[in-house]
């Protein structure tokens, strides 16, 4: 296999015989190249240097140097060392330079969450929920990724794998609240009956009670739809808790403390 820097130095060097052309395997050139430098030399010898006619051939091994020296190694090689066809040359050339050409890299969950936003927006909710969750695949830990799950799931109108993302959302250090009651996309999520209570309790779903034990006749039957003092002061110090850690403002820390109080 021909090297350009190897052409390059002997054309500079000899480039009055013509020798780089041999070597690239010009041997019409090459010939042709030498018979001019013998005739030159002749001319320059013969005229005591009055026609120094031999700079031309060396001149022109000059010249050759330096276009070898600044010809890019694809092009040379597409000249020198393949002069079958061209396109077939690139693909080898590819293959062994660029094996990354014939293998592109599988898509990023920055990729798939991406290509989830575009679908939200164009209103495609069913596949934004497939891209979003191939994300999560990826990178299960991402806030924001669950929180455009929740937002997509309450578009769909699935409360439950809305309320689930969003819990985990904030689980995971989501800490932008407010959009959680501004949100366009979580409208019906708000408007859902266990909305209060998922906030309540700390932006997570509270736990399954388990059925109320057989009553015993014993003792007196407590009045129904009455919760204990005791119960009231412990919910309203929860709620207490919540509003300094900045989860619940003012006005909603009131609503609900409303609420207890009616039930009392």
């Amino acid at each position: 296999m021909k090297s350009k820097y190897v052409a390059g130095i002997l054309a500079l060097f000899f480039g009055i015989f013509g020798v780089h052309r041999f070597y690239l395997g010009k041997k019409g050139l090459g010939i042709a190249h030498f018979l001019l430098a013998m005739a030159t030399i002749g001319i320059t010898t013969a005229s005591n240097g009055e026609a120094p006619l031999v700079l031309l051939p060396l001149v022109l091994g000059f010249i050759d140097s330096i276009l070898f020296f600044a010809m890019p190694r694809v092009d040379f090689d597409e000249k020198y060392n393949n002069p079958g066809s061209k396109k077939q040359y690139r693909r080898d050339w590819q293959r062994q330079y660029e094996p990354a050409y014939a293998s592109p890299p599988p898509p990023s969950y920055r990729d798939f969450k991406r290509s989830g936003i575009k679908n939200f927006r164009e209103y495609r909710f069913e596949e934004a929920a497939e891209d979003f969750e191939d994300a999560l695949d990826l990178s299960p830990g991402d806030p924001t990724l669950h929180f455009n799950l929740a937002c997509t799931y309450s578009m769909l109108k699935a409360g439950e794998k809305a309320f689930d993302h969003l819990e985990k959302a904030v689980e995971y250090g989501f800490n932008k609240l407010d959009k959680i009651y501004q949100h366009d996309a979580l409208a019906y999520l708000r408007a859902l009956p266990q909305f209060d209570a998922f906030v309540s309790n700390g932006f997570r779903r509270p736990a399954a009670q388990l059925p109320s034990p057989e009553p015993n006749i014993l003792e007196e039957p407590a009045k129904p739809g009455k919760a204990s003092a005791g119960d009231i002061l412990e919910q309203i110090a929860e709620l207490g808790e919540l509003k300094e850690r900045g989860i619940l403002t003012e006005e909603e820390f009131s609503m609900q403390k409303k609420k207890l109080l009616e039930r009392s």
